[in-house]
């Protein structure tokens, strides 16, 4: 097991061939007794054993941290989740990852959060301070987490995408009866070839610069606090009794200490700290925190960790979880209309985040307008109805078409696209990949096509608004495809094997390029025929 000191930051590295034989070999076994040993392929059948798997992973990790019952314990997993987030940070100014795999160091800090969440549920006693030998106890079960961690959530991703991609997986049994899981048909040449070629995708998507910013003002209006001090006064408190970053306090002093600063209600104030606590009254499942990872109701997003120490409830907080907390909120929780379920009590802020929420398509829509300018091409913006020479407006904002986000004339291609704006969030995983994937299937889809029907059919109307706009006489689009299209601002599955295209902001510049050429994935099947796959690449 690795320690590695980076920065001046703790981190202990991820290391699995000491687990494989343990935890390997189990979960091989299970399956093999309850399914037998042979090569599955069925669709369901695969998604069943997958979905064992992943149960399996999951009672291994609870049964490891429900043998622990002092606080000692989460104070470490605590103090290494704080190293994490501080490492974390020098790295965005340029301090290097050294030997830690950034992707794993990306597990990490999620697996560290999962523990933390578990030891809400848990009896917990003080405890004494941890002797060296207690230290590398620690550290061999927090291994052993990360190890089934990882599993955990790759089966995950497995499930996601045996439910996207019909038949995506199979499996079968080596020799050592040890379990694999394998990508069916061209598909683990498709992912292979495409996934890694997004990285700049999610670097160069649309972010809000102003978004915490903007959520501390919207916090210090609706609850009429000042949220730089209302975060500080926690901290206050903990150097009352010890300097200690592991100093508890109780939770209820928060609210009492806000009110003789501020003349507000007690419940405006329990609000407020409420939605920034975590308990075993609000905490989620394991199984749910994996497989909805985009609720607030998680450590994530309140980093008041609230556990029951000696009977009495206790604060456990961090400094550097605490700036996190307010930073995943505004840049990955507002905008998509989700705030703590504790803040919807206060309407100021339900209101912010409906107008935050209206508000974001405009960000992305704002960008993709500057690069259709920089090329030069026709174009119209958020279209309800469209002009006509001394006849009234044609409205189409209604169940005819709908509004259309961009109209785009591509005259050298001879195309007319038809594009949805889409901020979507900034997603990692095939769990995350299969929400856009359904609201993309089953609700984007039906509204672009029915405005692609339309424009197919009044191509007239639309060539006569652009001339208007354009104060042009000459333009004919009559004979030009009508193509459907969604903008989005960071890569997803959907992208890759939607009935749309779906284009990120990266890559739009080269869309609409002369010189565009859709990628191809080069596949040879087990009979030696070559194929070129082109989009959707998973069908």
């Amino acid at each position: 097991m690795a320690r590695v000191k980076i920065g001046g930051h703790l981190i202990l590295s991820y290391e699995f061939e000491n687990y494989r034989d343990t935890y390997w070999v189990s979960l091989s076994k299970f399956i093999i007794e309850k399914y037998g040993k042979k090569e599955f392929d069925e669709h369901f059948e695969v998604e069943a054993i997958l979905l064992d798997c992943f149960q399996f992973l999951v009672d291994e990790f609870k049964a490891l941290i429900y043998e622990e019952e002092s606080l000692s314990f989460f104070n470490y997993v605590f103090y290494l989740n704080e190293e994490s987030w501080d490492f974390l940070i020098k790295t965005r100014s340029g301090l290097s990852f050294g030997e830690i795999d950034e992707n794993d160091f990306s597990r990490y800090r999620r697996i560290l959060k999962l523990v933390l969440e578990q030891g809400c549920d848990i009896d917990l006693i003080w405890g004494e301070f941890p002797t060296s030998q207690e230290v590398y106890r620690m550290d061999e079960k927090i291994q052993k987490l990360f190890y089934l961690g990882i599993w955990i959530y790759t089966f995950a991703d497995y499930i996601s995408f045996q439910k996207m991609i019909t038949d995506a997986k199979k499996i079968n049994f080596d020799d050592n009866d040890y379990i694999g899981v394998y990508w069916k048909r061209h598909y683990g040449e498709s992912y292979a070839q495409l996934f890694p070629k997004t990285e700049d995708d999610y670097v160069k998507g649309v972010f809000e610069e102003k978004a915490v910013d903007e959520l501390k003002v919207a916090i210090n209006e609706c609850f009429e606090i000042d949220y730089d001090f209302a975060g500080g006064l926690i901290f206050e408190i903990k150097k009352h009794f010890s300097k200690s970053k592991f100093q508890t306090i109780e939770p209820y002093v928060l609210p009492i200490n806000l009110l003789k600063k501020y003349s507000i209600d007690k419940r405006v104030a329990e609000c407020f700290y409420d939605g920034l606590s975590l308990s075993r009254e609000n905490k989620m499942s394991i199984e749910d925190v994996i497989l909805k990872p985009y609720s607030t109701e998680r450590y994530m997003y309140r980093p008041i960790l609230i556990y029951q120490v000696a009977g009495v409830a206790r604060a456990l907080v961090g400094e550097g979880k605490f700036g996190e907390a307010i930073y995943v909120l505004a840049t990955n929780a507002i905008s998509w209309n989700t705030i703590p379920l504790d803040w919807r009590e206060n309407k100021c802020m339900v209101k912010y985040m409906s107008r935050k929420g209206n508000e974001h398509d405009s960000i992305l829509e704002d960008k993709v307008e500057e690069i259709l300018l920089s090329k030069e091409l026709r174009f119209c913006r958020n279209i309800k109805s469209f002009k006509r020479k001394g006849l009234d407006n044609i409205n189409i904002d209604n169940e005819v078409a709908g509004e259309i986000d961009f109209i785009i004339v591509d005259e050298e291609r001879k195309r007319i696209i038809v594009a949805d704006s889409k901020y979507n969030k900034a997603k990692y995983e095939a769990v995350g990949f299969r929400t856009d994937y359904t609201n993309f299937s089953n609700k984007y889809e039906p509204k672009i096509l029915k405005k692609v029907d339309w424009i197919s059919n009044n191509k007239l109307i639309v060539q006569e608004h652009l001339k208007i706009i354009y104060k042009i006489e000459e333009l004919d689009i009559s004979k030009f495809e009508v193509e459907g299209l969604f903008f989005i601002n960071t890569p997803t599955f959907y992208m890759f094997n939607g009935n749309y295209k779906a284009i990120t902001l990266n890559q739009l510049d080269n869309y609409l390029s002369s010189e565009y050429q859709e990628e191809k994935v080069k596949y040879t099947s087990e009979e030696g025929q070559n194929y070129l796959i082109e989009h959707p690449y998973f069908k």
